[in-house]
């Protein structure tokens, strides 16, 4: 498989890294259908907002809609482009964008995401706690 990113800031600490290793695994998690691995990287109190739903989104109802959509999806091809990790003690507050080409049953489209997301430092890995996500066409429309 390529890597999920083709581009990051050469000047980022080992701890900026090693966030970012987190991210790309947790996507080619989900990228590759092992829903129980994606999940491991989500602490068990995440809330969050998601362009897929108008109420907040927690750990329970990713099991349910990663579930269903790794059946439904197929993607191509991904890219993931960091904007902005800032780290405190243990916690890390990450900007990025995914670009995907995606096809399911209604055919291929391309789909632009951008995430804020809050991960913490947690036994063996950094895990999500808090995300916000929107799709990049949705902020264009005037």
């Amino acid at each position: 498989m390529l890597p999920l990113t083709s581009n990051k800031p050469k000047n980022w600490t080992k701890e900026q890294n090693e966030v970012w290793s987190c991210v790309e695994t947790h996507w080619d998690h989900l990228i590759n259908k092992r829903v129980d691995d994606f999940l491991k990287y989500i602490h068990p109190d995440m809330i969050g907002f998601g362009h897929e739903s108008p109420v907040t989104v927690d750990k329970p109802w990713l099991q349910k809609w990663v579930g269903f959509w790794t059946q439904s999806t197929e993607i191509v091809i991904c890219e993931l482009r960091p904007i902005h990790i800032v780290i405190h003690d243990n916690i890390a507050i990450l900007q990025y964008l995914i670009f995907t080409i995606e096809k399911n049953m209604e055919g291929g489209k391309r789909v632009i995401r951008r995430y804020t997301m809050t991960w913490q430092k947690y036994e063996d890995r950094w895990v999500v706690i808090g995300s916000h996500n929107n799709l990049m066409e949705e902020t264009l429309r005037g």
